[in-house]
This record gives structure tokens, C-alpha cells and sequence, in this order.
């Protein structure tokens, strides 16, 4: 009995198989439930990036077979002024609409934070533009912006100022897309900044009334360190969400006039299905994709160990 392994005895080895048994089901029943979106990622994700990697080495007219033509495409964009206008028009919408999103919305959140009455009524109506098809919204707003007929114009002219060719001048025309894809977005926005406020403590404001800190260092030292995480959050789906800036652009100005509405984006659609360089549409997607990434990754760097 003393040279018997414990570990052959037949009860043993079925206690620990019941064991694993229970481990394994246990982690493998919830990753079971990932399966079907994962899936769905990787064909409708991973498989069309890979895809559009490839295609971007290649010369691709869509009529014909894709031909394999190395780093031709890339060391085309330098060379093109069109795609140098688009990169500069999309950076240019970027760095203005992202810190209008932020301030609005966490204005916003500041002024409907309360338990006041039809305060509810209020988050529904700037929440509002948020969930109408883009498509409509930008339809409505070139009937806004009209600048012979729009009601924009026509409440101008009441304070004596001449019509303004919104979508017509190269001037206005990116502006005017700038405010409307800010209405659209800032009542989510003001959501996210309002889950993140609604997780203060109410005991430090508490505090901080009772040492009479104001308004402003109330907000500066307390709120504002505390809504880093949110902040975050809202700063890279706001920078990946305006680097892809197209609905508005295509149903508003087609990228004009001229080039001074176009985008990255627009130039992808433009040259994949216009011009059919289904290969050369594809390197600029990497290029965009790549500086999306990058400024992600930026944002995390600075920021992100802010908001640990």
C-alpha cells in the first residue's frame, strides 16, 4: 500500500477529472457566447482589412485582375495634389470639430446635471439630432444653408448682414459641414459626459462647498480630474469619428466646391468608384487608417495615464 501513487487511485483521478471538467466549462461557456461576433469581426472586420492591405500593393481598375505593383501607390500620394488637399481639409476638420464636441457636450452635461424639473424633456431634445439618419439631417441642413432660401440667411439678413454662400464658397462651404456634424453629435456627447459625472461623489462637492472653493475651482480640481476617463473616451471616438467625416460631405458639397470640402474618405469613394483605382483608393484607406492610429495612440500616451 506505501508504493501505490495517490494520484493513480481511480477515485483521484475521477475527482480530478470532474475538475477540469468544471474549469473548462466554466471559461469556455461564456467565450462560446463571443463566438458569433467574433465571427462576424473577422468576416466583416479583419478579412476586409487584409483584403484592402492588399490591394492597396496592387493595381486594381475593378474590370480586371488586381496586379501586384509593390509601393507605386504610395509613393504616388506625395505626388498628388488632390490627396495632399484632402489630407489638409480632413486634419483641418478634425482640429476644429473634436475640441467644439468636447466643450459643447461637457457644457451641456454641466447645465443638465441636475434634478430640476424638465430637465429629462431637455437631454431628449439635444440628444435628438443624434439618432436622425445623417443622410436626412444633411439633406435638412442644405435646405438651411441655402443661401437665397435658407431660414440661416434669413435670420441674418434680420441683423442686416448680407446672404452668406454657405455650400457655394470655398470659404464657408467647410464651416458650414463643421456645424452641422457638431449639432449632430453633441447630444451624445453630453451623454457620456453625464455618466461620468453622475459617478462623482456627491460628498466631494459637499466638501468643497463647506472649504468655499467657487464654481470654477469646484470644477478645475474636482470635476475635471475625475471626468478624465470619460474625457478620454470622448476624445478618441470623437478624433476616429471626424477623421471618416463623409455623409455630410457627399450629400452637401460632393467634395466642393473645388477641392475645399474634400476628404480622405470622399477621395476613397471618389477614386474607388469614379475613377475604378480600386488600388490606389485603398493605399490612401491604409494612409488614413495608419494616421488614426497614430493620433489614438497619441491621445493614449498623454492622456491616458492622466486618467488611471
Amino acid at each position: 500500500m506505501m508504493g501505490i501513487s495517490v494520484s493513480k487511485l481511480p477515485g483521484i483521478q475521477t475527482v480530478t477529472g470532474l475538475k477540469i471538467q468544471k474549469t473548462l466549462r466554466k471559461h469556455l461557456i461564456p467565450y462560446s457566447f463571443l463566438l458569433p461576433s467574433f465571427g462576424i469581426l473577422l468576416v466583416f472586420g479583419l478579412y476586409p482589412f487584409l483584403q484592402g492591405l492588399y490591394y492597396s500593393f496592387t493595381d486594381y481598375p475593378l474590370i480586371q485582375g488586381p496586379t501586384f505593383v509593390g509601393l507605386d501607390n504610395y509613393l504616388k500620394l506625395p505626388k498628388d495634389y488632390l490627396f495632399r488637399a484632402s489630407l489638409v481639409n480632413t486634419f483641418y476638420y478634425v482640429a476644429v470639430t473634436v475640441p467644439a464636441r468636447i466643450i459643447l457636450g461637457l457644457a451641456l452635461a454641466l447645465a443638465l446635471n441636475k434634478a430640476t424639473r424638465g430637465v429629462t424633456v431637455f437631454r431628449a431634445i439635444f440628444y435628438f439630432p443624434f439618432i436622425v439618419p445623417l443622410v436626412t439631417a444633411a439633406q435638412l441642413w442644405g435646405w438651411m444653408f441655402s443661401t437665397h432660401f435658407g431660414i440661416i440667411n434669413w435670420f441674418l439678413s434680420v441683423f442686416g448682414i448680407d446672404p452668406v454662400p454657405w455650400l457655394t464658397s470655398p470659404k464657408w462651404a467647410m464651416p458650414a459641414i463643421m456645424i452641422m456634424s457638431v449639432w449632430t453629435v453633441i447630444g451624445w456627447n453630453m451623454v457620456i459626459f453625464l455618466a461620468g459625472l453622475q459617478g462623482i461623489p456627491p460628498d466631494l462637492y459637499e466638501a468643497a462647498q463647506v472649504d468655499g472653493a467657487n464654481a470654477w475651482k469646484t470644477f478645475w480640481h474636482i470635476t475635471l480630474p475625475l471626468l478624465r476617463p470619460t474625457l478620454l473616451l470622448v476624445l478618441v471616438i470623437s478624433t476616429i469619428n471626424s477623421s471618416q467625416v463623409f455623409d455630410q460631405v457627399f450629400v452637401l458639397t460632393n467634395g466642393g466646391p473645388g477641392y475645399a470640402t474634400m476628404t480622405l474618405v470622399q477621395q476613397v469613394y471618389n477614386t474607388a468608384f469614379q475613377s475604378y483605382e480600386m488600388g490606389y483608393a485603398s493605399a490612401i484607406a491604409v494612409v488614413l487608417f495608419l494616421i488614426v492610429l497614430s493620433l489614438a495612440l497619441i491621445q493614449f500616451r498623454f492622456f491616458g495615464q492622466e486618467a488611471d
